[in-house]
């Protein structure tokens, strides 16, 4: 496996490889990288909020494709911001295996790796989980979110050089509130 990396930047293996998270199948706090000891190809996925559209579709694709991952032989792990009920709704939603969800609920992973945690904005008297999908949502309306509008924008009006999420003779028979099952 290769975990080389740029002089200035972070020993991202080895910070991955001592990093503990719940993991949303069991509950369970567990190293990211466990049962990845023997893996030859790993793909280590660290997302913002659950509820943020691109993880959605990533999570989706990464469903669409899990026969193909098998076959080549990948190992797939994702941590993402939430807590163990958003990330078991996640995969719900998208049928992300669950065994291969971490949440982590402050964005400590985010930190240790220099990447951006994501909009923290810290509104009085509001839940966890409230401050969470308040802070999700202005960053959706572009609120210290570069490019995000320009996006969303995207999503809205098509985007031909996209690709294809449902096939022609595809028939989506029901929303995600119903059953996640359905849509695929």
């Amino acid at each position: 496996m290769n975990t080389q990396t740029r002089s200035n930047s972070p020993d991202i293996y080895s910070i991955l490889s001592q990093t503990q998270r719940l993991r949303v199948s069991d509950g369970e706090i567990k190293p990211v990288l466990d049962g990845c000891s023997n893996t030859s190809k790993l793909l280590v996925l660290i997302w913002s909020q659950l509820g943020d559209f691109d993880n959605l579709e990533y999570a989706w694709w990464l469903h669409r494709k899990k026969e193909e991952i098998e076959t080549r032989g990948i190992t797939i792990r994702a941590i993402g911001i939430g807590n163990r009920n958003s990330g078991i709704k996640f995969c719900e939603y998208t049928r992300f295996p669950q065994e291969w969800l971490f949440v982590d609920p402050n964005a400590e992973i985010h930190a240790l790796l220099g990447l951006y945690r994501g909009l923290n904005i810290q509104f009085p008297m509001l839940s966890t989980s409230q401050k969470a999908w308040l802070n999700l949502m202005l960053m959706c309306a572009g609120v210290a979110s570069p490019g995000t509008l320009k996006e969303v924008f995207r999503g809205y009006k098509g985007d031909y050089n996209a690709p294809q999420l449902i096939a022609d003779e595809e028939v989506v028979r029901d929303t995600p509130r119903g059953n996640a099952s359905k849509l695929y």
